[in-house]
């Protein structure tokens, strides 16, 4: 082991106490990293959290680090960084209070920020700060005016709205813009803190007044305020003269500014078609902007203002395509994928709007895949009779890339454009035959899919498919993948009487059939070897007997054995019935199923926005309603939600939600009740040989060892008939001995608590996790439990007190 290397003279190392150098000079205080001799570096932070707090204290009491700014600087920079990576630096609440009596800007920053930080947990002695705050919103200098404005509203205290409400008002009647602005954002945030005051001061009229200020910041400030104060309201009310103010300045806004004013005034309603076009001429030049959000929201706008006006559209659609394919070529990968979509939704309206513009589509080789593949399914929807040609040509150059799922994308683009133009079927039937000559596993797998599809709707083509099959059936039945195989059984199926080997091809598929891991191909196979039976008897009679045998006998698969089961009785029962059923006369299909209008009409309305990459509006993923911050408001804190608070969530969850809104709606307020609205826990409460304790006790540091430790024993879901109050909740669980160590408030339709209960027998712990959905009213409890035996137990007496 080598010796370890000597500390260079005068380098000071990180010490729990205070010690000298060789020069005698003190090195209380701050501390810089040293070499520990074998090549490592002493952390910045050591492990013992609790000394170096106590160290930090001294420092900050140290009157020779408050003589030099510099150093009392670095004792506050390391104050928040300990803050900032989690730890407890509370305890230093008067020493950082002291602090902010400092005439460094810097210091000053970063006192307010552990103010604003620790102020609800220390309201008391906030207090103490909030006359050096006051003082500071006097200083001669507008940016300690701001700064300090900006955080006495970010304390978030509502005892100490008394002292914020002047320097408040004083702000929005300040000289500088700077201070203005600060004052506009922090009536946002006395508004979240005490509503009341906002209203009882008239602010919000305030606000308006201040629409005619000056300075374009100061004014769109105001507008988002107002639009966050009314949001229960319906945000700022849009008069003919705040509109037309907001429009003849809007570009002297920042480019945010632009598209969130631009977003807003979407709801302002023109009174006539002139004042329509002034508008437009105003925002036109927008759409030349080098902001891709200021290009989106005028584009909205030009849509939103032209909506009724029919004679208009094709000239607005005309107008606004090149500056969105624009903004597609010169953003990054994640905004050009965004307007894809946005272009996508425009062709559902206008399917021609870009048909000559269709090369702008092409992919270039160093896009991300999903910007290629989303230019893919647009190329099919520009496809006309004109350029079809041109864009299968350059589809079928990207069968051969290395990404073997554009590949694949291509080959399906190839044949939805089959679909969709029938004058250019054949000549796209001849390219997926070419592509069958290559060889390559997936491509061959691919177009054989994509034949499927080609020949529903032009079966009259199959004649130049059917010489082929047999030879692919040889590369597909080992090492084809499930779709292809299924697409291969469909042809044989539909086309057996015109391939002459069609039944030794399903026979050699059905005596490997064990071997096959796909359910789809086993459908499949029963479906085609029952129509090739009925085209040629002789030769599938017996390979028809084998399989139904073994899909009734051996398979385990439900799906599949019910249908051989069914084929096997309608064989029995009638003969001639069953081929009317499973082998009728196939019809031609016409139309595919495209995207609901409706849905699309509705999509339409909330253009830049999320929506249009979802393909769903808005209320169908979002729950989220004003006010969208309910601390401090004058209601309370922790309330009870009903169906009718909560919007639905989705679809997919809409069904369920309906079904128990009835039962719901009366419930929103009170006592909890029956959260289960079942009551065949009720008579088993706690008795019989499992019994909790009463006085159960389990510190925060003990609950999350044994939660780290134990793997969960239990799970159980349940719907509630309604989302309970927290703290009802608590009491409920309280009174059957399960006790609550912590409970996170509502959050992004969530609510969790932390539980834990002990048995009386052999003190055994049982820690819960319990969520709720709110949309769904969906309750999830976990078990963690020290016995895992003992997880029913608890689970059955944490479903009787549900539903006690």
């Amino acid at each position: 082991m080598s010796a370890p290397t000597a500390i260079p003279r005068g380098q000071r190392g990180v010490a729990p106490t205070p010690r000298s150098d060789s020069g005698g000079n003190s090195t209380a205080g701050l501390q810089k990293p040293t070499s520990t001799g074998r090549g490592q570096s002493t952390p910045y932070f050591s492990d013992n959290k609790r000394s170096e707090v106590n160290e930090l204290r001294t420092t900050l009491n140290s009157l020779d680090v408050q003589r030099d700014p510099k150093k009392y600087r670095e004792a506050c920079q390391k104050v928040i960084s300990y803050m900032t990576l989690g730890i407890d630096v509370s305890r230093l609440f008067t020493e950082m209070v002291m602090a902010s009596a400092s005439e460094d800007m810097v210091q000053k920053k970063l006192v307010y920020l552990y103010l604003c930080n620790y102020a609800e947990s220390h309201s008391d002695l906030t207090l103490l700060a909030i006359n050096t705050l006051q003082k500071n919103c006097r200083d001669h200098n507008p940016m300690v005016r701001g700064l300090a404005l900006r955080s006495m509203c970010s304390l978030r205290v509502e005892n100490l709205v008394e002292y914020v409400l002047q320097p408040l008002q004083d702000g929005l009647r300040d000289k500088s813009p700077y201070v203005r602005k600060t004052a506009v954002m922090g009536c946002v945030k006395l508004f979240y803190t005490s509503d009341s005051v906002i209203y009882e001061c008239n602010i919000p009229d305030t606000l308006y007044s201040m629409l005619k200020d000056t300075d374009p910041l100061v004014v769109a400030n105001c507008v988002i305020a107002l639009e966050e104060i009314l949001a229960s309201e319906g945000g700022i009310v849009l008069t003919r003269d705040i509109a037309h103010r907001l429009l003849n300045i809007l570009k002297e806004f920042t480019p945010w500014c632009q598209s969130v004013l631009m977003t807003i005034l979407v709801r302002y309603v023109p009174s006539n078609e002139d004042e329509v076009y002034d508008i437009l001429n105003v925002i036109d030049d927008r759409l030349k902007d080098a902001n891709s959000g200021v290009v989106m929201a005028a584009a909205r706008m030009f849509l939103h203002l032209t909506r009724n006006m029919e004679d208009m559209k094709e000239d607005v659609y005309d107008r606004i395509k090149v500056p969105l394919i624009t903004q597609m070529n010169a953003g990054s990968s994640e905004l050009s994928f965004a307007i894809l979509h946005h272009i996508e939704l425009l062709l559902s309206k206008q399917p021609d709007l870009l048909k000559n513009e269709y090369q702008s589509f092409f992919c270039r080789y160093n896009e991300a895949s999903y910007v290629k593949f989303k230019k893919i399914e647009i190329l099919t929807s520009i496809s006309t009779e004109d350029n079809v040609e041109a864009i299968v040509e350059e589809l079928a150059a990207y069968i051969t890339d290395v990404d073997v799922e554009f590949a694949r994308r291509s080959i399906q683009a190839v044949g939805n454009i089959a679909i969709r133009h029938s004058e250019s079927a054949e000549y796209i039937m001849s390219m997926l035959l070419l592509f069958l000559d290559l060889d390559t596993s997936y491509v061959t797998s691919g177009t054989l899919v994509v034949l499927q599809d080609v020949l529903r709707k032009y079966p009259d083509l199959a004649e130049q498919v059917i010489p082929r099959l047999s030879t692919l059936a040889t590369t597909l039945i080992k090492s084809g993948e499930a779709a292809a195989r299924v697409a291969l059984l469909w042809l044989l199926g539909e086309f057996g009487d015109e391939v002459e080997d069609a039944p030794y091809i399903v026979e050699e598929m059905i005596e490997n059939v064990e071997d096959e891991s796909s359910s789809a191909v086993r459908l499949q196979m029963l479906t085609t070897t029952m129509k090739l039976f009925f085209m040629r008897p002789p030769e599938c009679q017996k390979a028809l007997g084998s399989l139904l045998e073994k899909m009734i006998d051996e398979e385990a698969h439900m799906d599949v054995h019910d249908r051989a089961l069914l084929y096997y009785r309608l064989l029995r029962t009638n003969i001639d019935e069953a081929k009317r059923v499973i082998a009728s006369p196939r019809d031609v299909v016409s139309e595919f199923a495209e995207r609901r209008s409706d849905l699309i009409d509705a999509v339409f309305d909330e253009f830049n926005s999320l929506s249009v990459i979802y393909h769903e509006p808005a209320d169908t993923f979002v729950d989220q309603r004003p006010p969208y911050n309910t601390v401090g408001l004058s209601r309370p804190r922790f309330q009870s939600y009903g169906a009718d608070s909560v919007s639905s969530m989705a679809a997919a969850r809409a069904a369920a939600v309906e079904r128990r809104d009835g039962a719901a709606g009366a419930s929103s307020g009170g006592a909890v009740g029956n959260l289960l609205d079942v009551d065949m826990f009720t008579d088993m409460g706690n008795g019989g040989a499992f019994r909790l304790r009463a006085d159960a006790a389990l510190s925060p540091a003990d609950f999350e060892a044994k939660w780290t430790a134990n793997e969960i024993s239990l799970q159980i879901k349940d719907i509630l008939q309604a989302v309970p109050n927290t703290q009802d909740f608590e009491t409920l669980m309280g009174k059957a001995n399960i006790k609550t160590l912590a409970t996170m408030p509502p959050q992004n339709g969530i609510i969790k608590f932390f539980m834990y209960a002990q048995e009386a027998e052999s003190s055994n712990y049982h820690l819960l996790e319990v969520i709720v959905e709110i949309p769904t009213r969906c309750l999830t409890a976990n078990f963690k439990c020290d016995d895992p035996d003992g997880a029913a137990d608890i689970a059955v007496c944490f479903r009787s007190a549900m539903s006690a």
